[in-house]
């Protein structure tokens, strides 16, 4: 009984870790991805993840060839140190950086647990985890870069409608979201082989109850992390989102293979925030484009192979201490609360700085601010009320404008039919006499393209913010479709814009399609209030 004890405790301190730190990076790049809309997901993805966590205690067979060398339980005397080293380095690494790098800790704990029970650890031992470790981010970066590549490629030589390439970029998203699920979730359930092989079916009840005790603590956090993730730090184009998924796929399938071991190196659980980071690392070279900064990537870099170290000592105190043998251990836990104390200086001088940056540009802000109202105050006598008494009046006569374009239009399609009576007429003197006064009446009309860029120009000068911010969001629209953008804009009917624009309405009805797509609106969206809301 002390044993499961043991082992249900260290699930919950680790599991809590795995998910708060690890579950937020792929849930948010599914999310990224759009493939997190769709009903299916939503209700698929979760039980991937859970049912992921269970395949190893239903099929142990293959998972024993991840518990080799550091990994060994029989070496482990007490597993609940390994789920409290985990947890406290986390917590730890958390004030340098949030890419603290849980399945490293939790496998460096296992080690130092072992250790500690009397068992040894060599070179060898020791050389394929570390040589992992370091190649599962190289290898996922490279892996990211080469999609993002092929993507490009592709991009170049075919030109797909925007509508179809997104369509197809979902579908995609969503099937390598599955995928995605499964494999993060059998990579890191190498902490549930550690259930005594004698529970039999029970084991899996332990699993699924400690997940489901872990799940209302966690819930709200992780849904705000991912939701960060998604909005903030993924806001880049389809290909990237799916160029860093299928890499972070990828990693995650070979390193639970057996292949790693031909290679000299260990099948080991990788956590998904720094694969993430490598990932964005690779596109951004690609893309030459920076999706991480520099110093953030430094900062994960470190935390990653902070974590396992600080593990290592703190599981082999624990377990020292937990054994009655007190020698040497209070050196351990030295170093570490000197590696801890350096962290936590390091925080705190990082966030004095971004304090003195704050206090800066507060004190900056509170001089323009009254720099800004003694101008204001020069010019008092403009009130609201005037400006806005001004604004309307700009925009009747704008109007008024452009109704009388849309006669000028009219009188011209009079003169057509005009003209084609005068060519059926037989007699020479009445048809120069109709001649003559067409003329004359096409002079008094000659300003009439004058009129329409006139109409245009103070439209633009009317609207100038709007337009800025227009063509600073969208820099692909053309000149016809921006002229569009602001005659919708101002509320004209599609009869008048055709006369505006010298099109016909099916024409505009065409247009307003085209403007939709360039605009990436969703059918249930407003055209016109998305406009208005720019």
């Amino acid at each position: 009984m002390d044993s499961l004890l043991y082992i249900i405790l260290s699930v919950v301190f680790a599991g809590t870790m795995l998910m708060l730190l690890d579950l937020p990076y792929v849930s948010g790049s599914i999310l990224a991805s759009g493939a997190g809309e769709r009903i299916a997901v939503r209700i698929l993805v979760p039980l991937l993840l859970l049912g992921g966590i269970v395949l190893p205690v239903l099929s142990p067979e293959h998972f024993t060839q991840m518990t080799q060398g550091l990994m060994k339980p029989e070496a482990v005397c007490n597993v609940l140190p390994v789920g409290i080293a985990t947890a406290v380095t986390a917590v730890i690494i958390l004030g340098f950086s949030r890419y603290a790098a849980v399945p490293f800790a939790f496998v460096a704990a296992v080690a130092g647990m072992g250790l500690a029970c009397g068992g040894s650890l060599d070179f060898a031992d020791v050389l394929p985890y570390v040589s992992s470790w370091i190649a599962a981010p190289l290898v996922c970066a490279l892996v990211a870069a080469g999609i993002y590549s092929i993507f490009a490629a592709t991009g170049r030589r075919r030109e797909s409608h925007f509508a179809v390439t997104e369509g197809r970029f979902l579908s995609a998203a969503t099937i390598v979201a599955f995928l995605l699920a499964i494999a993060a979730a059998v990579n890191n359930s190498i902490v549930f082989t550690f259930l005594p092989s004698g529970l039999g079916e029970n084991a899996i009840w332990v699993v699924a109850g400690s997940a489901l005790a872990i799940l209302p603590f966690v819930f709200r956090h992780v849904t705000m992390s991912k939701w960060y993730i998604a909005d903030y730090e993924l806001d880049t184009n389809p290909q990237a989102i799916i160029s860093l998924m299928l890499s972070m796929l990828v990693c995650f399938v070979l390193f639970t293979s057996p292949a790693p071991l031909r290679l000299g190196l260990a099948a080991t659980p990788l956590p998904a925030g720094t694969l993430y980071l490598a990932a964005l690392a690779g596109i951004s070279l690609r893309s030459k484009r920076t999706l991480v900064d520099g110093p953030i990537l430094l900062k994960g870099i470190i935390s990653s192979y902070i974590s396992p170290l600080l593990a290592f000592l703190l599981a082999f105190s624990l377990g020292r201490i937990m054994d009655g043998e007190l020698t040497g251990t209070f050196i351990v836990l030295g170093i570490i609360i000197l590696i801890a104390g350096v962290i936590v200086y390091m925080r705190v001088q990082s966030q004095r700085i971004i304090n003195q940056q704050v206090a800066r540009a507060h004190e900056q802000q509170v001089y323009s601010t009254r720099k800004s109202l003694s101008a204001l105050e020069v010019r008092a006598e403009m009130t609201e009320k005037d400006l806005l008494n001004k604004l309307d009046l700009k925009r009747k006569e704008l109007v008024d404008f452009a109704v009388g374009i849309s006669d000028q239009k009219e009188y011209m399609e009079n003169v057509l039919e005009q003209l084609k009576q005068v060519r059926s007429t037989k007699d020479g003197a009445e048809k120069d006499a109709r001649t003559d006064a067409l003329l004359r009446s096409l002079r008094e009309r000659m300003y009439f393209t004058r009129e329409m860029n006139d109409f245009y120009t103070r439209s633009e000068e009317l609207h100038k913010d709007f337009n800025e911010r227009l063509a600073e969001s969208f820099p692909k629209l053309t000149e016809n479709e921006r002229k569009l953008a602001n005659l919708l804009r101002q509320g004209f009917s599609s009869k008048y814009i055709a006369s505006l624009m010298n099109i016909t309405p099916k024409s505009v009805e065409i247009n307003r399609y085209r403007l939709r797509a360039k605009l990436g609106l969703a059918r249930s969206e407003n055209l016109i209030n998305f406009i208005k809301s720019i």
